[in-house]
């Protein structure tokens, strides 16, 4: 399994090459990364960031804003081995 620093990372990089300007937001709990995509994304290219978020992603979205705009988002938990109660 992939560190979630690497996974964030890999995220962050796609959203790069097709040219976006990822933002990054680290917190103890996650990393969140969220960027506006552009216009002219094509549609097999976006399916393939689907695919990767699907692998790669803890939780993901995608807002398609009433002025056209698209912005998605993914979120990486920090640290998916930490004990969550069960004994």
């Amino acid at each position: 399994m992939k560190s979630p620093t690497l996974q964030a990372t890999a995220i962050a990089s796609m959203l790069t090459s097709l040219g976006a300007t990822p933002a990054t937001d680290e917190t103890d709990e996650r990393v969140r990364i969220e960027a506006e995509v552009p216009p002219t994304i094509g549609e097999a290219t976006l399916v393939g960031l689907f695919h990767l978020l699907i692998r790669g992603a803890d939780r993901f979205g995608h807002s398609l804003q009433k002025d056209g705009t698209s912005v998605i988002w993914a979120e990486v938990d920090a640290d998916d081995t930490q004990d969550r109660g069960e004994s």
